[in-house]
């Protein structure tokens, strides 16, 4: 009896040792096929903790392709406890296979297919409990541009252009420039010539205390309906004024372009003056920006065909007074104006005078009362593009651009895009301060503006003001640097130096009327270094001061 007992149980046993060791295979199965289709998301059917939160950045988040992107994990944090362990999904693949805890989170890919991304970070405490956040990336295709930026706007280079022009009608744009009288001339652009063309100063600042370096716009239709210049209707010429390097306004796009937001190409041209009917042959006036203009074709090309139609609102103090976005009321007439025109210029659809939806966006940023952040967010999110604001206001506060919307309610333009319904931030006319201690979070006021609503609402959210601070660390980490700065910098001084000092020179510094010593061609981007290496420590000792959260 007690025999049969005993070998019952050691069958059962046997039985059971080898039902575990299948069972045990099965799981190890299981887990090797979990890895297999998921990758690193070994947390998958775990609920995130809310002890930990996880901050995702990306600059820039949209352009051409391919696109080289950097990433960042700042402010990202944990209750208690510190953040041992980043990890990024950087292409969009569902699994977090780059480790980035020993670069303290920050990572770049590079993007070289056209589309959009979904990338994701997820960052581990001491404790491992985790969060997780996500930053979307747009990528366009280079042959979706209707406009060939890359042989326009060459920077590699300085190409020449040559305006041929009466005595007479010479003489009669220097008579009373503030009328910014209108000359038919020829224009040979970079060796192609194009007859009949308008040629007039511009600006403002710019026109009236440059001397005889003048800004100049070229408009290829303005005498032949649809004459254009690789499908470019108005070429606009800078002259750099308070700026003896010429190079900072350069710089200052590619940075607010670094930053995610829409900018402007900007190449070197110079310009030669040929008065065709004397015998004194083309005279060199001078190296200048090739700035592209914001109009119809740079919004469809960078908001896509669908946006065609949407109005267009440029910000000039000195013309209309300052575009504040302050709630004046709901009719037009009673916002800030200038010899009757209104601040919110329109490039567009002039003859709707429709601006309904200017004051619509000062209504819901100044005119409105919220219960709490969060339905202030929401109303902000459906009128305007608050990411493209908050990138602009970390490029012009490390730049110290004053002349801008904090503080004068100047230089930008407002596009009401069709296609999101929300209005976007486009920068213009862009420059250096000098200050090196401007403060971290900036603030609105200037005897020029009365208030900045949106940037007083914006800043007061935690989540806007946490975002913010995130950019600002990027454009340190990655672009602002003296390295950097150093090294564009000195590309483009020994790129355009020689051409300053040919025949009789750049009027800005050999003219009449110089603005700069010529002394100063060499001085000035080396300033540009020194400013660099003091603000960024400045700011970098500014951002540790910060308690996240």
């Amino acid at each position: 009896m007690n025999n049969r007992m005993d070998l019952s149980t050691a069958y059962i046993r046997r039985t059971l040792e080898k039902f575990s060791i299948i069972l045990a295979a099965v799981i190890g199965l299981l887990i090797l096929l979990n890895s297999v289709l998921f990758g690193n998301q070994v947390h998958a059917g775990i609920e995130e903790s809310s002890e930990v939160t996880a901050l995702s950045s990306a600059m820039p988040n949209q352009g051409w392709g391919p696109l080289q992107v950097n990433f960042s994990a700042f402010g990202s944090y944990a209750n208690d406890t510190r953040i041992v362990r980043y990890e990024w999904d950087l292409d969009g693949n569902g699994q977090y296979d780059y480790d980035a805890s020993s670069q303290q989170g920050y990572a770049n890919y590079l993007y070289t297919k056209p589309g959009e991304y979904t990338i994701f970070l997820r960052v581990t405490d001491e404790l491992g409990r985790y969060s997780t956040d996500s930053v979307q990336i747009t990528v366009r295709h280079p042959g979706s541009s209707s406009v060939d930026y890359w042989t326009i706007f060459d920077d590699s280079r300085v190409r020449r252009i040559d305006i041929s022009i009466s005595q007479t009608d010479w003489d009669q744009m220097w008579l009373n420039p503030e009328a910014k009288y209108q000359s038919r001339v020829d224009a040979t652009i970079f060796g192609d010539t194009l007859e009949d063309v308008g040629f007039r100063m511009r600006g403002q600042f710019s026109m009236r205390e440059s001397g005889q370096k003048k800004p100049w716009k070229i408009d290829t239709d303005a005498y032949i309906a649809g004459q254009e210049y690789f499908n470019l209707r108005q070429l606009v010429l800078i002259n750099n004024i308070n700026d003896p390097s010429l190079i900072r306004e350069k710089l200052a796009y590619e940075m607010m372009a670094f930053a995610g937001l829409p900018a402007s190409h900007v190449a070197f041209i110079e310009l030669w003056i040929d008065i065709n009917d004397n015998d004194q042959g083309p005279l060199f006036w001078g190296v200048y920006s090739l700035v592209e203009r914001v109009d119809n074709k740079y919004l469809s090309n960078r908001f896509g065909r669908g946006s065609k139609g949407g109005n267009l609102y440029k910000a000039s103090h000195a013309q209309r007074g300052p575009m504040d976005l302050i709630y004046y009321g709901e009719d037009i007439a009673d916002y800030p104006s200038v010899n009757g025109h209104v601040a919110y210029g329109k490039m567009n659809n002039e003859e709707e005078n429709d601006y309904s939806d200017i004051i619509s966006l000062c209504r819901v940023v100044d005119g409105t009362q919220y219960n709490s952040d969060q339905e202030m967010l929401q109303a902000f999110e459906s009128v305007i593009n608050v990411d493209a604001f908050i990138r602009y206001m970390a490029v012009i506060t490390i730049l110290d651009n004053w002349d801008s919307y904090p503080n004068t309610g100047n230089n930008y333009y407002l596009f009401n895009n069709p296609v999101t319904g929300r209005f976007e931030w486009i920068p213009w006319d862009l420059a250096w301060g000098e200050n090196t201690q401007a403060a971290l979070i900036p603030t609105a006021g200037s005897e020029l503006i009365q208030r900045a609503p949106l940037l007083d609402q914006v800043f007061r959210v935690s989540e806007y003001r946490l975002r913010y601070l995130a950019y600002v660390d990027l454009l340190l980490h990655n672009w602002f640097t003296e390295e950097n700065i150093v090294e564009l910098a000195s590309v483009y001084h020994q790129m355009i130096v020689p051409y300053l000092k040919q025949t009789s020179g750049d009027q800005a510094f050999y003219g009449e009327k110089p603005m700069f010593s010529p002394q100063s061609i060499d001085d000035a981007w080396l300033a540009l270094s020194e400013f660099t290496k003091k603000r960024h420590l400045f700011l970098s000792n500014e951002l540790k001061k910060i308690s996240i959260p």
